[in-house]
């Protein structure tokens, strides 16, 4: 047997395995609740699955295209945790877009939430969005991962191993990989489903407890399951993602349904923010002159329910055409009717930027940055237009009190270590790297830069001591037989 009672790689493979498998895919064909009891906590600490959680991330960076854009992903983040306020007793939570086109949704131990563009998209309003994080929490809260971990112990070893390198194929593109795992779990398939099924019918009411408490109505998620279940016919046997691993039936249809009916009717909160991301989303994810088209065609209809943020998105898209006089007027009608609105202050600093007007740009971050010093988005965006303008040595300061706020922020320390490195700083940029490349799953690189900020260090035994205790931490969570190995060479270095 396979005993995971703690944290390691082939735990994180076993994870990715039974949420991506098509183990996991059959997931609503048995009916019974099986009794499960506490054998999770034996295999998974609560300490274990933050770890499990860290290193996946870590892998999903170098692995996935994760969005890189500020304002989607503060959004994202500040509706997951909204939802996540209320949850007493559980690890910090954390909201990610996966810059995909599917329509899906996952969860990893740890708190670790992803959610694909697609789905973004797909959804008609900001309440089903939150059906589907307040269903994939409730999968964390209610550690399915483990128990599921702690009931597949009692398959034999080879299968597992089976199973694992079939999923290891498949996932690396080369042709095999699905009939592998097909063929080495067809014989664990009706015992996998049975917790399944009893999983996604406790995340669904655990996930409308969620909605109700975070003020929306737990009604939008029925209702996002009837708009999937009009998928699954459209879709025939191409069905999305989130069909294929958390299928929708008509029975689980009006289970939700009746559920539902035990809450009160809600008003949901405002979703403003949601229309004007989906708009920021379908300008990132189009041609800037079709882009165009759709938003002039949007607001000449003047039938939009949504006209801000069609506005929103009509300047975006006149910036990416770069007609910077009319994307101008257009921001500034826009603060003009809301001004604590923190993505129409970035959008008119970064008007002024790609116009080629870097002192009005740098004074509307610089202004916009004193009135909401907390945004990350406004502070990732300023610390790029610090950099664009030629002042590493602003950017550098500004970065540095961002990443005591948010440590886990790799793209930050990215900025940072270029901001270092073209003010000279060549130990500071080499440490900037290196936790950079940690959090984007390339330990051996992450040492690498250690071991060069070590060279600048100029034998200062502070920080001498200081690089050679991250690269024993980064070294540990290396297999052993990488562990001791010479770091990779040709990664991004400095700028001189």
């Amino acid at each position: 047997m396979i005993i995971l009672n703690r944290p390691s790689r082939l735990s994180v493979l076993l994870i990715i395995g039974l949420l991506i498998s098509p183990v996991g895919r059959a997931a609503s064909m048995n009916a019974n609740l099986p009794e499960l009891g506490d054998e999770s906590a034996a295999v998974l600490s609560p300490q274990d699955e933050r770890r499990i959680g860290e290193d996946f991330m870590r892998q999903a960076r170098a692995q996935l295209d994760i969005l890189d854009d500020p304002e989607l992903n503060e959004y994202l983040r500040d509706l997951g945790h909204r939802l996540t306020a209320g949850i007493d007793g559980q690890p910090e939570f954390h909201f990610f877009l996966v810059n995909n086109p599917t329509i899906n949704a996952f969860a990893v131990p740890g708190g670790y939430i992803g959610l694909n563009t697609g789905l973004l998209l797909a959804a008609r309003n900001e309440a089903e969005v939150a059906a589907v994080l307040a269903h994939e929490t409730a999968h964390i809260t209610q550690r399915h991962i483990p128990r599921m971990i702690a009931e597949s112990q009692r398959i034999s070893g080879p299968a597992l191993a089976a199973m694992l390198a079939g999923i290891l194929i498949a996932a690396s593109g080369h042709p095999g990989g699905e009939a592998a795992v097909m063929m080495t779990t067809a014989g664990l398939a009706q015992h996998e489903i049975n917790f399944t099924r009893a999983y996604e019918e406790e995340a669904d009411r655990i996930g409308m407890n969620t909605l109700n408490s975070a003020g929306y109505d737990a009604r939008a998620m029925p209702a996002f399951f009837e708009q999937m279940e009009l998928l699954t016919r459209q879709y025939d046997n191409n069905l999305p993602e989130f069909l294929r691993s958390h299928p929708v039936t008509g029975r689980r249809i009006a289970e939700s349904r009746n559920h539902a009916e035990d809450f009160p009717i809600r008003i949901n909160p405002d979703a403003s923010a949601f229309e004007h991301m989906q708009a920021r989303l379908r300008v990132l994810g189009s041609k800037p002159e079709e882009a165009l088209l759709v938003f002039n065609s949007k607001l000449e209809s003047q039938e939009t329910p949504y006209r801000a943020a069609d506005q929103y998105g009509q300047a975006l898209a006149l910036l990416a055409n770069k007609r910077y006089a009319e994307a101008r007027q257009e921001a500034a009608l826009l603060l003009k009717s809301r001004s604590n609105y923190v993505p129409y202050h970035i959008l008119r600093a970064e008007i002024e930027l790609a116009a080629g007007n870097k002192p009005a740009a740098l004074s509307a971050y610089a202004d916009a940055s004193r009135k909401f010093p907390t945004s990350q988005a406004l502070t990732h965006r300023y610390a790029m237009a610090l950099l664009k303008t030629g002042q590493p040595a602003q950017a550098q300061q500004l970065l540095e009190k961002a990443i005591r706020q948010w440590p886990e922020e790799p793209a930050f320390y990215k900025l940072l270590a270029s901001a270092a490195g073209e003010s000279g700083k060549r130990m500071d940029a080499h440490r900037a790297f290196g936790e950079y490349y940690f959090l984007t799953g390339q330990p051996r690189a992450a040492i690498e830069q250690f071991e060069l900020a070590i060279r600048f260090a100029n034998n200062n035994f502070y920080y001498v001591s200081s690089f050679e205790a991250r690269i024993k931490d980064i070294r540990g969570t290396l297999p052993p037989e990488l562990a001791n190995k010479q770091s990779d060479r040709g990664h991004q270095s400095p700028s001189k």
